[in-house]
């Protein structure tokens, strides 16, 4: 199916603030944007009232509508969340894996391959191409672990978490110990080990929140 002009605006505008090429508190001209993308104003519209549910945008009455600038206290919280749901989320796919009802074989030959190209980028230069393997890999295990709840409140905030790589992954996170970490998640969940599972999916998160916590100032 083609892709919608709302869809179109929305992707294009998602992937500029991820990017940084639209920057914390910079304003969003609809009229303007919607002449760029070759399109009337009211997809746009929807895209960015879609942005502003998304946490990436705000619209400000009587002033206008603006990119988001979260603060160190707003993704700390974020991550807050994160950890907890990558907690929960391999421990129900490991449980299931146990159970029989995903095969551990199967599943490390999805989640492998992306570890693997993980290992291949670890430059500083290739940090937008790791961080979306590494949401991809936590993706995966989310749609897999048979909870809609969890998974959608994972992906409500996937965007802030691929910003917060995108701002501390080049400096501050140790990526060649972050493919470590995903190996042993790998063996945890497909062995069917619950709560190591659980254990060592809080532990990655939360070393990005320790991270994090010393930039606060």
């Amino acid at each position: 199916m083609a892709q919608s002009f709302s869809e179109k605006a929305y992707d294009t505008l998602r992937d500029r603030i991820v990017r940084g090429e639209l920057r914390p508190s910079a304003p969003l001209d609809i009229q303007r944007i919607a002449a760029e993308l070759e399109m009337s104003v009211s997809p746009v519209r929807n895209a960015i009232k879609k942005l502003e549910t998304d946490g990436l945008v705000e619209v400000i009455p009587r002033s206008g509508t603006f990119v988001r600038d979260f603060t160190i206290q707003d993704l700390i919280r974020g991550y807050e969340l994160v950890e907890a749901l990558d907690g929960m989320a391999g421990y129900l796919v490991a449980e299931r894996v146990a159970a029989n009802e995903i095969d551990g074989i199967t599943l490390e030959a999805k989640l492998t391959p992306l570890v693997d190209e993980m290992e291949q980028k670890l430059e500083r230069d290739q940090v937008r191409k790791w961080a979306e393997l590494d949401t991809r890999f936590h993706q995966t295990i989310f749609d897999m672990c048979d909870n809609t709840l969890i998974a959608s409140s994972y992906y409500s905030v996937r965007i802030r978490m691929k910003l917060v790589l995108s701002f501390i992954s080049p400096i501050h996170v140790d990526r060649e110990n972050s493919v470590r970490e995903h190996r042993l998640i790998i063996a945890a969940i497909t062995s069917g080990n619950r709560e190591e599972a659980r254990r060592l999916c809080q532990n990655h998160r939360n070393l990005v929140r320790e991270i994090l916590k010393p930039l606060l100032g």
